[in-house]
Parts: structure tokens; C-alpha cells; sequence
């Protein structure tokens, strides 16, 4: 299997749990308002030295995923169990979760390049439509 097959075989799962869990976006959502919205997300993750990662979440090319491992590190197993007890999962697979999702989060509420102003809320409901399909 290629990389991209690998790739492609991961989006498909996420997306098949987001559908089958929509705690997660929610979970995501709560996960971003608590770190300051996006642009408070974005810092926190540079802060703890992944500026390279976070960056590439907001501007205009290829994202860099994060491992689960940096997820716990940035945001800390009290914010990862909470969302892994609603969705049932363990807390390693649940940062996993977070670590392939959150990027595209950040992506698709930055679409020009910019980190977007006005209401964060409204903005992820909307996302939350795309993987709820």
C-alpha cells in the first residue's frame, strides 16, 4: 500500500468515526474555544515548539500533522480524556484523533491564509456539516 493509499485509508476512518461519534467535532470545537479560539490554539502549539506545524494549519499550503504524543504535550490528558470518555475511546487513540483532525480543523477555518475573526461557533457548526454527510 503507498503512502497516499495509507493517507486516504486514515481520512476514511476519521471521517467514518466523526459520523459515527459527532462528540468529536464537538469535542474539537470545545477543545478550541477553551485554547482561545484559533488563533489561541495556533500560539499554544507554537509555544510548545511546533511553530512549523501550527503555521502550516493556517496558511495556504500543505498541513504537517501532529502525533498524538505532541497533542498531549500542547493540550494536556485532562483536555484529551474529556473528549475520550464521550467518545469512547482510549486517550492515546483519542489524541491520535485529534492530532489528524485539528489540522484541517484550523485549515478550513482559515481558508485565505489568515486566522479567522468573528464567531469561531458558527464557523465549526458549519464544518461539523462536512463530515456529518
Amino acid at each position: 500500500m503507498s503512502f497516499f493509499e495509507s493517507l486516504k485509508a486514515v481520512a476514511a476512518q476519521a471521517v467514518e468515526l466523526v459520523q459515527n461519534n459527532p462528540q468529536v467535532v464537538s469535542g474539537i470545537q470545545k477543545i478550541i474555544e477553551e485554547n482561545g479560539g484559533v488563533s489561541g490554539i495556533v500560539q499554544k502549539f507554537k509555544d510548545k515548539g511546533f511553530a512549523e506545524a501550527a503555521s502550516s494549519w493556517v496558511g495556504t499550503g500543505e498541513n504537517v500533522n501532529i502525533s498524538a504524543a505532541e497533542v498531549l504535550k500542547v493540550l494536556g490528558s485532562d483536555s484529551v480524556q474529556e473528549l475520550a470518555k464521550k467518545v469512547g475511546l482510549d486517550s492515546e487513540a483519542t489524541a491520535g484523533l485529534i492530532g489528524n483532525l485539528l489540522p484541517m480543523v484550523i485549515d478550513k477555518l482559515s481558508p485565505d491564509g489568515k486566522e479567522p475573526g468573528g464567531d469561531i461557533t458558527s464557523q465549526l457548526s458549519s464544518l461539523a456539516s462536512l463530515f456529518t454527510k
